[in-house]
């Protein structure tokens, strides 16, 4: 088993922003508390304020040394994959390659009418979208011929810098989302797939059946890593955390039930004893998405860089 790595999400913010000054205080003290990376959910139309991510993957950047980040998921089909190629690029350049791109189709369809883009084949726009990316961040001259782009001779400079860690050589791309056509798309397509509010036994069928896919892509042997995305409020006791929580969950409204079954909350211990359900089925990456009210955000994620990803960083080292 890998060191177990703990990041935090940035976004579902359905109590209000945070700062810009807390967000930028946050992202500057975040490698003293230990966390490993930072991940921005992406959305276009929204019951509640979200940040753009290029904009604010771009203020990460400039705050920290070390730390990994990405969004989760950036919705590719919303822009056309040679601009986005362009702004990761950058990105990657400025932060000397530090990011990681999880990309998805999005649960909202009124996204896709709002830029005039048909949501049939969303799923095949998107995978051309990967090739795209792909393409031009690794050739000098790039041309694509799919369905949805065509191009020749395209050039991005600077381009990413080159990865060992997977099989494609560039930035990784992951992929999220639990339906059949996302788990075949990361089989096919992804070095990662990126899981949301996942029980155990859900996220163990899904990679179960990633990997049966993969291999009748051909890429048994395929690196193909995988994390999680849990919600998650850190109190003295569950109790309390489950008290602390109640505005957030009474602001998403009907679907609030279903996010606290797939949500860790407690003390450090309660935290680390649920993650030990997915540890033992082979997770060692988790994002941990602070359920919190803009005033006690950078508290939360104080809290799970000290107490819970510190812990795990020590315990690595130890062993």
């Amino acid at each position: 088993m890998n060191q177990v790595k703990i990041g935090v999400g940035f976004g579902l913010f359905s109590l209000g922003l945070p700062t810009a000054e807390t967000i930028a205080h946050v992202a500057e003290r975040a490698e003293d508390w230990g966390l490993d990376s930072f991940w921005l959910s992406d959305h276009l139309l929204a019951p509640s304020p979200e940040l753009d991510v290029i904009a604010t993957l771009s203020l990460l950047a400039s705050r920290t040394s070390k730390i990994k980040f990405g969004p989760s998921v950036f919705l590719l089909n919303l822009r056309h994959p040679l601009v986005a190629a362009k702004s990761f690029a950058s990105l990657d350049y400025l932060s000397h390659g530090r990011v990681v791109m999880a990309v998805g189709t999005g649960a909202n369809l009124a996204d896709y009418a709002a830029c005039g883009i048909p949501t049939e084949g969303r799923g095949r726009r998107l995978d051309e979208g990967i090739l795209v990316l792909r393409k031009v961040w690794t050739e000098p001259k790039a041309s694509f011929h799919g369905k949805y782009f065509n191009f020749d001779n395209v050039t991005i400079e600077p381009r990413p810098q080159p990865r060992a860690n997977n099989d494609s050589g560039t930035i990784d791309i992951w992929v999220g989302g639990r339906s059949d056509a996302a788990l075949k798309r990361t089989a096919r397509l992804a070095d990662g797939y990126f899981a949301s509010f996942q029980t155990p036994e859900e996220f163990t069928r899904n990679m179960a059946t990633i990997r049966s896919y993969a291999a009748q892509f051909g890429r048994a042997n395929a690196r193909i890593e995988s994390g999680l995305i849990l919600l998650c409020r850190l109190a003295a006791s569950r109790e309390r955390a489950i008290e602390e929580m109640r505005p957030a969950m009474a602001a998403m409204g009907r679907g609030a039930e279903a996010f606290i079954q797939r949500t860790i909350y407690g003390s450090p211990e309660d935290i680390m004893r649920r993650l030990q359900e997915y540890i033992a089925i082979g997770l060692d990456k988790f994002v941990l998405w602070p359920m919190a009210e803009p005033a006690a955000w950078a508290g939360q994620v104080e809290l799970i860089g000290r107490e819970i990803a510190t812990h795990y960083a020590g315990a690595a080292h130890a062993a």
